[in-house]
């Protein structure tokens, strides 16, 4: 083994470990879960379902930067990967129904991703007020991001680990999130003598969640090509996917049974992706668009091959 390889493995054993022993920590009751512990289960899918569609298209961003994977020979590396999807104005309100009793029956209010929740008034005791929970996330994109381990190659094989976890966030706002994912891909392009491009094809399965509240997961098939032009590589790539996140939780609502128990599923069902990279031999930069029912962006740094 090299120097130059020595370094490297060097490199990736602390990255991994450092991230790997960012281990999550206990906390009191963090503000998101306050918020969602207000709602039954008919009311809670439209204050989180835009969560649930934006977590499911991040989940399946931003694993592969290049379709080529060699037929044989080690071969390691470590990705720094950020991934965000948009957020549209019409996933910052949604139309809640109102409590019996109280006027209008139905409102507009904030979702998780909106402003200020709206107040409804009862129609005989006007000192009453039923209020929708305020936003939590005042962005325009839903950000994550994790770190990703990819080994190969065998028989064309890469096999892609990623995982982050996090502590309590924003001054106890937001709960405990952790989020891992591990997939493989296969070199198509082997198969093909002279091909002008390298393919190849993947499976994916990623687990996101908050707290002991929100767990989601999903699975993503695809295939990939790119082409390399000196230092440039151009990549693209089409997929399947299919996300769900799971609420469970005891709710405050004093008309509701305790347990609720919910399943929304993510928006996203196809997803094309075009990208471009820049390669320095063991440094990489690389960017991409994702265009689905969620529009989604991914980009980040390589170290190794």
């Amino acid at each position: 083994m090299n120097t130059s390889r020595e370094r490297l493995l060097l490199l990736l054993c602390v990255l991994m470990g450092g991230f790997l022993l960012l281990a999550p920590q206990a906390s009191a009751q963090t503000e998101l879960e306050k918020a969602i512990q207000q709602y039954n289960a008919n009311s809670i899918g439209g204050y989180l379902q835009p969560i649930a569609d934006l977590v499911g298209a991040n989940m399946h961003a931003g694993y592969y930067h290049s379709a080529y994977i060699p037929q044989s020979g080690f071969s390691i590396g470590i990705d720094i990967v950020a991934m965000g999807s948009l957020v549209k104005d019409e996933q910052k309100t949604y139309t809640a129904s109102a409590p019996a009793g109280f006027t209008p029956g139905s409102f507009q209010t904030a979702t998780i991703f909106g402003g200020k929740g709206t107040a409804v008034t009862h129609q005989t005791n006007t000192s009453l007020q039923y209020k929708g929970s305020d936003g939590i996330f005042n962005v325009s994109m839903f950000p994550m991001a994790a770190p990703q381990l990819r080994i190969g190659s065998l028989y064309g094989t890469e096999l892609v680990v990623r995982f982050l976890a996090t502590p309590s966030l924003g001054e106890n706002k937001l709960p405990v999130l952790t989020f891992w994912g591990a997939g493989a891909r296969h070199s198509i392009s082997q198969y093909i003598p002279y091909c002008p491009v390298d393919i190849a094809a993947s499976f994916f399965y990623s687990k996101f969640s908050f707290g002991d509240l929100i767990t989601a997961n999903g699975v993503a098939f695809g295939v990939q090509a790119s082409k390399s032009i000196k230092i440039l590589m151009l990549y693209g790539g089409l997929s399947y996917e299919k996300s769900t996140m799971d609420l469970s939780f005891k709710t405050t609502d004093p008309t509701s049974t305790p347990l609720v128990d919910v399943a929304l599923n993510g928006a996203n069902k196809f997803r094309g992706t075009i990208g471009v990279g820049v390669n320095f031999g063991l440094f990489k930069v690389f960017a991409d668009a994702n265009f689905g029912t969620v529009t989604n962006y991914s980009g980040g740094i390589g170290f190794g091959r």
